[in-house]
């Protein structure tokens, strides 16, 4: 049995598995529900995900998971909703995240395809980053950059603004932008949310049964 410490053959044997396979779900803590064609199902650690899959998280927990293309590393904290979306586009997965609420960190790897955040209010594209998104209890788009810069633009008047590294932008209910640096309280939140990611991060594995050109069944190892 091959083992492999990286996603990255994942791209080649999705079309072995469930066409629709677009990510892995990498930690699991707390109330968390996936929920697929309006449907909840149950998973562990290590379940394949599809497209448009939703991910909610209840209080004190926490979720994360990983594109195949092992390009984004997506984190759900506390009280969160996301729809997973992805489609391969000129020899890359174009990636989009949904954020209904709650708040979620994307680390996204330059040169590997398209990648969005998408709130009620805002979509946020990215090249290469990390970045906090936060939908809160009245509304407000609130992004916080740590890494790089994200273009936003507003979808009712289309805006564009350009967020660079130590700065945060708030888009309110009503369409209104606010574009500041990063307070000490923008930086705790995002430390706060790393320090319990790293708490709740440890070593998986999964062996996949897929077929080879002459139709043998062969397993391959992830270690994640």
């Amino acid at each position: 049995m091959k083992k492999i410490s990286t996603m990255c053959l994942i791209l080649c044997l999705t079309g072995f598995l469930v066409a629709d396979t677009v990510a892995m779900l990498s930690a699991s803590k707390g109330d968390v529900k996936l929920e697929r064609d309006s449907k909840n199902i149950n998973f562990k650690k290590g379940e394949l995900l599809e497209n448009k899959d939703i991910i909610r998280t209840g209080p004190e927990s926490f979720a994360a998971y990983k594109y195949v293309d092992a390009s984004s590393l997506i984190k759900l904290f506390s009280n969160s909703v996301v729809t997973i979306h992805a489609e391969q586009a000129e020899g890359k997965l174009s990636k989009r995240v949904k954020v209904s609420q709650g708040s979620v960190l994307s680390t996204v790897k330059s040169g590997s395809g398209a990648f969005t955040v998408q709130t009620p209010t805002t979509v946020a594209s990215v090249k290469g980053t990390e970045f906090m998104t936060r939908v809160d209890d009245v509304g407000n788009s609130i992004f916080i950059v740590t890494e790089g810069e994200v273009e936003l633009r507003v979808l009712a008047t289309d805006e564009r603004l350009m967020v660079s590294q130590g700065n945060t932008a708030i888009i309110d209910p009503d369409n209104n932008s606010n574009l500041r640096e990063s307070t000490e309280d923008d930086i705790n939140a995002i430390e706060s949310a790393e320090l319990e990611s790293s708490q709740n991060s440890q070593k998986n594995r999964l062996i996949i049964p897929v077929l080879d050109e002459a139709g043998n069944i062969k397993h391959i190892e992830i270690t994640f």
